[in-house]
């Protein structure tokens, strides 16, 4: 599946909300090497650089569109590299300070096998912090996306789908860390709520990530059907202030012994 780059990067998502977040958990240091697992368009990937002003940041992504978009955001900093590659074929030994991987190791199934690569990327003492959507993140997603399919009477072809992502259970992710050689490992879910202004902003959002891999098997006409039921689902979920609705995240952290 391509990825639409600049959907991704205009819309009013909390990505980078909550990216900020796991970058104020890296503690990062003028002079770290930081890898940069996911990096997407590179918003986050410059807020790393500008801390580790006096060191380097590689950004690794497998999607051409992403990293295309990427090269302009990132094109003022002298200290940031990107590289197309999956995580799962990485291949570094003691190169990084820290490894920082927001909102994508939901799209990778071999996560144990990452976390473990990830240990072998990172110097003596590095560390890692790790943010992805915990399982069974979001009950009104997950509803309004079975609502469309029910709607457009598509049960038949989404039925048998495999999941596009994988979510682990806190305990899973802690036994990926430990397996690996981490030590002080933290694992904990945290609840947050979105809020949009309006269900066009909800349906933004829900296309530039979520909604792709229902939407790939589908015309252009039924696609617009399928967006038109899942957004309208959002009106339950109305408020005075706008639409909100609950969203469970899993973080990670841990030090390389």
């Amino acid at each position: 599946m391509k990825w639409d780059a600049e959907k991704y990067d205009s819309t009013h998502g909390p990505q980078i909300e909550v990216g900020r977040e796991l970058i104020g958990m890296a503690m990062v240091k003028a002079d770290d090497s930081i890898l940069d697992i996911g990096c997407g368009t590179g918003k986050l990937t410059c807020e790393l650089a500008q801390l580790a002003n006096k060191g380097m940041v590689l950004g690794i992504d497998p999607s051409v569109e992403m990293l295309e978009k990427a090269k302009g955001t990132t094109a003022l900093f002298a200290n940031i590299s990107l590289m197309q590659i999956p995580a799962q074929k990485m291949d570094f030994n003691n190169e990084f300070d820290i490894v920082y991987s927001n909102s994508a190791l939901q799209w990778i199934k071999e996560q144990e096998d990452v976390i473990a690569r990830s240990y072998r990327a990172l110097k003596p003492n590095g560390r890692i912090t790790i943010q992805l959507p915990a399982k069974d993140f979001c009950w009104a997603m997950t509803e309004n996306i079975q609502s469309a399919i029910s709607a457009l009477g598509l049960e038949s072809m989404f039925n048998k789908m495999e999941s596009p992502w994988r979510f682990p259970l806190k305990e899973e992710m802690e036994e990926f860390f430990n397996n690996a050689g981490f030590r002080n490992v933290k694992a904990y879910y945290k609840e947050d709520t979105l809020f949009f202004e309006s269900v066009n902003e909800v349906l933004d959002w829900g296309v530039s990530a979520g909604l792709r891999p229902f939407l790939a098997s589908l015309n252009e006409k039924k696609q617009e059907r399928f967006k038109y039921a899942f957004a309208m689902g959002f009106e339950n979920y109305r408020t005075e202030k706008g639409i909100e609705f609950p969203f469970r995240r899993l973080f990670a952290l841990g030090k390389k012994g």
